[in-house]
């Protein structure tokens, strides 16, 4: 707590003792209208908004943007109503002449002063160009123009996206929200120095690589659109696109029932208008995981318990189906309201594949499931598999004289998706053996055979539908014991080393089981009295896996 906060409380404190009754101490007179509960409004969490929107630029090579001043006060307008948003402080920055750097850095820095409890709901807007320029060492960095900008200082001039990044992280709050609508694609509320756009006009196939930027995992942004698309503006709606259905949100779309408009439910709502409103050319982006960890109101009070939620935000998920119960839900990112009780729950590609989800879920009115926690407990990390077998020495000197088909057990346990995704790393142990038939000097011959191997693989896993393929190298250790050979009973033994590959398929035959097919091909030099011989040999193997 500032000591700020603590003065406001010690004086709220002592008008309160004055006003309570008896004599006034010290002559003073007991304040009329002071209300039981202002010491803890004074010490309470606060909500704080600054809103940015920035339409006319000196440099006329900034093209005039035709709302950005109307979606701030817009904006600003719901968060100070006391139905809707009884915000305690809304700052505007939305002149008519414009808004100089050195004002967005004062009213950045007075925002800071007064987020002093990490209860705090924060909240900072802008609505301006977003532009791009190049640092000394060559590094591209995103800025935000503003109306003193100079297009050819705009290191020096414009605000970096970067230090507003890093000074949000930095606030007290652990409810914050940053909301940038603007774009950094050369077009739409966006406008690039004429090398960065001949830059990017010379590339050919995908977007350039977004800049290497600082954002912690602290804070919650949302852009009006994807990296490298373009932020609109509408004449008709009289809004950025993207800001008009956030503040359409705000005024009465509270999704779950709960009282409030959160940030999550605005921002679903303004993601999926916002992209068929563009007819896709524009999706607005989430760039934190916090949105669904820790509700921000915007508007209303959460008085109700809500009804249970399944969200995600995150572009790896984009265009993944939700079924509950078998039917269609809706589509990925998004944020679906359920209903509460229990329900099977399906997230897939809707293209065969396995479902990154498939799982009974009971939930509770005021349940937030992510889609990505579900998606982590689901996953197996590990498996094991018990082999049976036959080994095959490949040429038939070996074969029959020395080691014949012998049968084995094998088991087998790997880490998935490790050392990277699609891999996986395990070890394995063998064993095999029994009584023997073989040829020695012309004569039959029966041997006792002891196998034991144990070796180390690194495979690649190629998923198709239900089947992963599986493929890649093996390093063996194999020790081998032999008795009963001649009329003494001679006994051997040796060890080698032998190197090889893998191959095998695995097929799922319901959520953790599979069965699987494998072979080993190894090969290994022996020494003997006489020569030094190059062997090779294989494994065929048919067992049951487990993941877990």
């Amino acid at each position: 707590m500032s000591w700020q906060r603590i003065g406001i409380a010690a004086g709220l404190w002592a008008l309160a003792a004055c006003a309570a009754g008896g004599r006034p101490k010290g002559g003073l007179e007991p304040v009329a209208g002071l209300s039981p509960g202002a010491v803890d409004r004074a010490l309470g969490p606060r909500r704080v908004a600054l809103l940015v929107g920035i339409d006319r630029f000196a440099d006329d090579r900034w093209p005039g943007l035709r709302h950005a001043r109307a979606d701030a006060l817009e904006m600003a307008r719901i968060f100070s109503d006391p139905q809707l948003g009884r915000f305690d402080h809304v700052e505007t920055l939305a002149a008519a002449e414009g808004v100089r750097l050195e004002q967005v850095r004062a009213a950045l820095d007075g925002l800071g002063r007064q987020n002093t409890s990490p209860a705090d709901t924060v909240v900072v807007y802008f609505s301006t160009h977003g532009t791009l320029a190049r640092s000394p060492r060559g590094e591209l960095g995103r800025f935000l123009v503003t109306t003193d900008t100079q297009r050819g200082r705009i290191r020096a001039t414009a605000l970096p996206v970067a230090a507003l990044l890093g000074w949000f992280d930095g606030l007290s709050s652990r409810r914050k929200v940053l909301i940038l609508a603007s774009c950094h694609s050369g077009a739409g509320k966006s406008a690039l120095p004429a090398p960065i756009a001949e830059e990017l006009d010379g590339i050919k196939g995908a977007f350039f690589v977004r800049p290497l930027e600082e954002s912690s995992q602290a804070s919650v942004v949302l852009s009006a659109c994807a990296w490298g698309e373009t932020a609109r503006e509408d004449d008709e709606l009289g809004h950025d696109i993207y800001t008009h259905f956030l503040l359409q949100a705000m005024t009465g779309h509270d999704q779950d029932g709960d009282g409030a408009v959160t940030a999550t439910e605005a921002h679903a709502h303004a993601m999926a208008r916002t992209y068929y409103h563009t007819r896709g050319r524009q999706r607005p982006q989430v760039e934190s995981s916090v949105l669904g960890a820790d509700p921000i109101v915007f508007t209303g009070e959460r008085s109700l318990t809500p009804d249970p939620v399944l969200f995600s935000f995150l572009q790896r998920f984009e265009g993944m189906r939700v079924l509950v119960d078998g039917r269609e839900k809706g589509s990925l990112p998004a944020r679906l309201v359920l209903e509460p009780g229990s329900h099977r729950l399906t997230v897939s590609d809707g293209a065969g594949r396995e479902p990154l989800v498939d799982e009974v879920v009971h939930l509770r009115p005021g349940d937030r499931l992510a889609v990505e926690d579900l998606v982590a407990r689901r996953q197996k990390n590990w498996h094991v598999c018990a082999f049976g077998g036959y080994q095959w020495f490949l040429d038939d000197t070996t074969r029959t004289g020395m080691v014949a088909p012998t049968p084995l057990f094998a088991l087998s346990f790997s880490r998935m998706d490790f050392p990277l995704d699609d891999l996986e790393c395990g070890l394995d142990l063998s064993l095999g053996g029994g009584d023997q038939g073989i040829e020695v000097g012309g004569l039959e011959a029966r041997q006792g055979l002891l196998e034991v191997a144990y070796g180390i693989r690194l495979l690649y896993r190629f998923t198709l539908g239900p089947v992963v393929l599986l493929a890649g190298p093996r390093l063996s250790g194999v020790h081998v014991h032999r008795n009963g050979l001649g009329p003494n009973n001679a006994r051997q033994e040796f060890f080698n080393v032998s190197p090889g590959l893998v191959g095998g398929v695995r097929w799922h035959l319901w959520d953790s089981l599979s069965l699987e097919l494998e072979a080993r091909i190894h090969f290994f030099s022996v020494h003997t009295e006489r020569e030094q011989r190059d062997l090779s040999y294989l494994d065929l193997f048919g067992g049951l896996g487990w993941s877990f």
